[in-house]
């Protein structure tokens, strides 16, 4: 018993450091997808997605910290879908570090749209990851990092159209 203790007493526990921050940006989270032409109506979606939860945990080195994620997403097909692959562009940034390129990361999704598309299907983005280097491991929390989908200047106008 006497050994046991000694050697509990020996080990080191050092506070484990928060992970960063990490959130859903509102004003990208969705994604809408319109037919060639002017329309704006529900006629004319081809498809919409929106990333709805994510799944994080960060691992601590000596250079910083590497937050891994599973993000979630549904994909709904729209009554001017058209059966055929769609590349959804999403982000993982960290703006702390803007305005150097490393704050941002772009990842690509392709999804495979079936005929008779106009479904909801939810799909998992696994395994994804972004490094923050640190000189401080207790900084972590410090920093948020904000997903998102890559919108075209258009896109993110109609996004915030409808949020207002």
């Amino acid at each position: 018993m006497t050994a046991a203790a000694v050697l509990i007493s020996a080990c080191s526990f050092e506070p484990v450091p928060p992970c960063p921050e990490i959130r859903i940006d509102a004003a990208t989270a969705s994604l809408t997808e319109f037919k060639q032409g002017s329309g704006r109506a529900l006629e004319d979606v081809k498809y919409q997605a929106e990333i709805v939860s994510f799944e994080g945990t960060c691992q601590f080195d000596d250079g910083g910290v590497e937050a891994v994620m599973d993000i979630d997403m549904i994909v709904t097909g729209g009554p001017a879908v058209q059966p055929g692959s769609v590349d959804l562009y999403y982000f993982v940034a960290i703006p702390r570090f803007f305005p150097n390129p490393d704050g941002k990361k772009i990842f690509n999704r392709t999804y495979k749209i079936r005929a008779g598309g106009a479904r909801r299907e939810r799909i998992t983005e696994s395994n994804v990851r972004i490094f923050l280097p640190l000189e401080d491991r207790l900084t972590a929390a410090g920093y948020d990092i904000y997903l998102g989908f890559q919108l075209t200047d258009e896109q993110l106008r109609y996004n915030r159209s409808r949020t207002q």
